[in-house]
């Protein structure tokens, strides 16, 4: 079942990428990639594909894919999807699925050749590149010491870490510390000790079940729209009132949020989110 699920959803996102349709060509490809990703490399079956695995989580692959490009991912891809370690409930799969779309991807890419590791193995990097550099570099001096820094230096410090291995970028730790609002300095304070940065995951995740505390009376289904939402922002870092009735939203209910939840309840919704991806 798993592998022609597998080959199933590699023909639907052909369809889309020939037809244009880069929408839903986007969200099934994120599928896959998310499925890809769950590979376990302690199997040696798993292990052989390696390289290819990479290429597949890599965004160069995707760019240059074509339809012989599709054949393969499918015929490489599939007699290893029954290895894949499924890291949410399957019943909820089966319900709603909506796991892979929504999920974090776990590689990260980097550097000029695109390199793929874990997310958790490059923020091993980036700390031990920040604790490599503090010796010798006077700017990250200043910071741990608790001085200000002017913008140039802050402009000076990012250029260096961007330029030398790992490729240090503002954009790439926003993803590996999962925080899409805070900003270069703010996570160097953070890796030095200075500031603690709560993930992004956090809060959102603490805002949206504070949100279901207040509301004791929501069903089932409007608590798995609210956690739906919720990894969606975390996702996506942003989430416009157009989403909320389309996909994957329209999978819990045809309307979306209009076909479970009342208008004044549609409106605390609306302003819990502006407040979450402001």
């Amino acid at each position: 079942f798993k592998v022609m699920r597998f080959r199933k959803d590699v023909l639907e996102t052909s369809l889309a990428f020939f037809e244009e349709d880069k929408e839903k060509f986007d969200t099934l490809k994120e599928g896959i990639i998310e499925m890809v990703s769950e590979l376990p490399m302690s199997v040696n079956v798993v292990a052989r594909y390696k390289e290819y695995i990479n290429r597949v989580l890599s965004t160069n692959f995707w760019k240059n894919i074509d339809d012989e490009g599709f054949d393969e991912l499918a015929d490489t891809i599939s007699p290893l999807i029954k290895y894949r370690q499924e890291t949410v409930n399957p019943t909820e799969i089966d319900k709603f699925n909506f796991a892979d779309t929504v999920k974090t991807k776990e590689m990260v890419e980097f550097g000029p050749e695109n390199e793929a590791v874990s997310i958790s193995k490059y923020r091993e990097m980036v700390e031990a590149k920040i604790a490599e550099m503090v010796k010798k570099n006077p700017i990250l001096q200043k910071l741990k010491s608790g001085e200000q820094i002017t913008e140039e230096e802050s402009r000076q410090l990012a250029e260096q870490l961007q330029k030398e291995d790992p490729h240090i970028t503002e954009h790439l730790l926003q993803k590996v510390y999962k925080n899409h609002k805070a900003k270069f300095i703010q996570f160097i304070k953070h890796i030095l000790g200075i500031e603690i940065l709560e993930s992004f995951d956090k809060q959102v995740s603490k805002a949206v079940e504070q949100f279901i505390q207040m509301h004791s009376n929501l069903t089932t289904s409007q608590i798995e729209f609210l956690h739906l939402m919720r990894d969606f922002i975390i996702e996506r870092g942003e989430l416009e009132k157009k989403d909320l009735i389309q996909s994957p939203f329209t999978i819990i209910h045809p309307k979306g949020i209009r076909g479970i939840f009342s208008p004044s309840e549609i409106r605390e919704i609306i302003k819990l989110t502006e407040n979450l991806v402001a």
